[in-house]
C-alpha cells in the first residue's frame, strides 16, 4: 500500500508504535513487580509453615512490590497512549497550518493581486450572494458530495431561517431526489449480490442503506436479508461445508442483526461453527487440537464446551 505524501509519517509510525507498546509495558512492569516479590519472599517461601509475623511481612512485601509495579504499569501505560495521542495532535495542527498557509499562497495572494490592478484600472461593480443565496448554496454543495447529515442540517436551517424564499421547498426536493438515488443505487446492489450469493457485498450494502432509511423500511429490509443469510449459512452447514468463511460470515450476521431472531440463533451457534471450520470456539483463530479451545484462550479464561452449542 502506498504510504500517504506527508512529511509526518514516521512521527505516526511513531505513535502506532506507543499504542501497541502500552500493553507490553504493562505486563513487563507488573512482571517485574512480581518477580522481585519472589525474589525478596524467596526465604519465607521456602518453609510451607508460615508465622502470623511472616504472613504480615509477606504482605507487606506483597503491597510494595506488586501493588506498586501495578500503580507503576497504569500510569506508564496511560502516559503512552496518552503520548502517542499528543502526537496525532500536534501533526493534524501542523499539517492544518501548512494547508492554511497553502491556500494563503494559492488563492489569496493571486486574488488581492487581482483585486489591486482591477482597482487601478477602475471602479469595479460586484455583486455579492446574499445570505439565503449563500445557504442555499452550502447546502447543494454538501448534497452533490454526499454528505448526508449536513446536507440535512443545513435544508432544515435554510427553511427556518429563510421560511418565504421558494429555494425552501426546492432545496428539500433536491435532497429527497438525491437520496432517493442513492437508496435505488444501492437496492440494485443488494439485490445483485443476493443473485449471486455474495453474502459480504450484500451484508455491505445494507450497512450502507443503515445511512438512508430509517424505522419501517429499515426494518423490513433487516428482516429480509437476514432471513436470506441465515439460509444460506443453513444450507452450507447441512451440506457440510463448514469453513472459517462460514464461520466468519455466522459472526458477522450475529454482529450486524443481533436485534433479531436468526442474529440470536447464530449467536448461540457460533462456537461450534467454528470448532466444525477448524477454529476455535471462543476466539476464532485456527486451531486443530483435542482440546476445547486453543492455548491462548486456555491461558486467559475457559469456556463452556461447544458441543452443548445448537447449530442454526
Amino acid at each position: 500500500m502506498r504510504r500517504p505524501q506527508s512529511r509526518y509519517y514516521a512521527l505516526r509510525d511513531a505513535r502506532v508504535m506507543l499504542v501497541r507498546m502500552a500493553p507490553l509495558v504493562r505486563f513487563g512492569i507488573f512482571s517485574l513487580g512480581v518477580s522481585l516479590f519472589l525474589d525478596q519472599a524467596q526465604p519465607l517461601l521456602s518453609d510451607a509453615r508460615f508465622t502470623w509475623s511472616e504472613r504480615r511481612i509477606m504482605g507487606v512485601m506483597a503491597l510494595m512490590t506488586i501493588g506498586g509495579a501495578t500503580l507503576a504499569a497504569w500510569v506508564i501505560g496511560h502516559l503512552l497512549r496518552t503520548s502517542a495521542e499528543l502526537i496525532d495532535v500536534v501533526i493534524d495542527g501542523v499539517e492544518a497550518n501548512e494547508r492554511t498557509a497553502d491556500l494563503i499562497e494559492q488563492h489569496m495572494v493571486p486574488a488581492l493581486n487581482r483585486l489591486a490592478s482591477a482597482l487601478e484600472r477602475g471602479p469595479v461593480v460586484s455583486h455579492a450572494p446574499s445570505p439565503a443565496e449563500a445557504a442555499a448554496s452550502a447546502a447543494r454543495k454538501a448534497i452533490e458530495a454526499g454528505r448526508w447529515g449536513q446536507a440535512e442540517r443545513l435544508v432544515v436551517a435554510f427553511a427556518r431561517d429563510f421560511a418565504g424564499s421558494p429555494e425552501r421547498a426546492r432545496l428539500a426536493d433536491e435532497l429527497a431526489e438525491a437520496r432517493q438515488a442513492v437508496i435505488d443505487a444501492l437496492q440494485q446492489e443488494l439485490d445483485r449480490a443476493r443473485a449471486a450469493g455474495n453474502a459480504k457485498a450484500a451484508i455491505d450494502a445494507r450497512d450502507a442503506l443503515t445511512e438512508h432509511l430509517r424505522g419501517e423500511p429499515l426494518h423490513d429490509l433487516d428482516a429480509e436479508l437476514v432471513h436470506w443469510l441465515y439460509g444460506l449459512i443453513q444450507t452450507r452447514v447441512r451440506a457440510g461445508a463448514v469453513s472459517p468463511e462460514t464461520a466468519a460470515l455466522a459472526e458477522r450476521v450475529a454482529d450486524s442483526f443481533a436485534d433479531t431472531t436468526e442474529g440470536a440463533k447464530l449467536r448461540a451457534a457460533l462456537a461450534k461453527l467454528r470448532k466444525s471450520a477448524g477454529l476455535c470456539p471462543q476466539c476464532g483463530r485456527s486451531f486443530q487440537g483435542t482440546t476445547g479451545t486453543c492455548p491462548r484462550c486456555q491461558s486467559t479464561v475457559a469456556i463452556p464446551t461447544p458441543d452443548s452449542e445448537a447449530t442454526p
